[in-house]
């Protein structure tokens, strides 16, 4: 080949889209058996939820700075609040709660997640809604309850990074988790 096609096929060659931290469909461990359909919506959600997993432990210091402990290992994240932002970002068109849950279990049956107790996530809940009046000061809509808030889970960073070793690469948290 010359110089000059070779100068052409690069100037004209589409760029290829480099996967990201969050992009689905780069796991370890097999996904369920569904219809392409199915996989879609699977992987549209694993996508939203591992967008809360690549920041599980600037939440959970969030979490602890609020000076009440709870019994977690700091690593923290909550379904629920992702899949309604799933829900607002396709206007309501979006996967099932279903499939949100079907990832979220799929992940704990890797051992990458695991519920914590419901005196753990009462707690925490009650946590959610002081932080949402201290914050947003007047708050009289409601009374800052949200139907996530009970929704907390926990991420062992080491079986997470056995799932999904590329994030190891996400930021300093996921680094200093691979290296212990």
């Amino acid at each position: 080949m010359s110089r000059l096609s070779e100068w052409w096929r690069r100037l004209n060659e589409q760029p290829r889209p480099q996967p990201t931290i969050w992009d689905s469909g780069q796991a370890t461990i097999p996904y369920p058996e569904l219809s392409r359909r199915d996989l879609a919506a699977f992987g549209r959600c694993e996508t939203y939820l591992l967008r809360e997993i690549v920041d599980a432990r600037s939440w959970g210091r969030q979490v602890d700075a609020r000076g009440v402990p709870f019994p977690t290992n700091g690593w923290l994240i909550m379904p629920g609040r992702v899949y309604s932002s799933l829900m607002d970002d396709t206007k309501g068109s979006g996967p099932k709660r279903a499939v949100m849950d079907s990832v979220v279990a799929w992940l704990a049956d890797a051992g990458a997640l695991t519920p914590l107790s419901e005196q753990a996530r009462d707690d925490i809940a009650a946590s959610n809604i002081a932080d949402r009046r201290n914050t947003y000061a007047g708050y009289t809509s409601d009374d800052g309850t949200r139907t996530w808030d009970h929704d907390t889970w926990q991420v062992d960073p080491e079986r997470m990074l056995v799932v999904y070793p590329h994030l190891a690469d996400a930021n300093i948290d996921w680094k200093r988790a691979a290296s212990e």
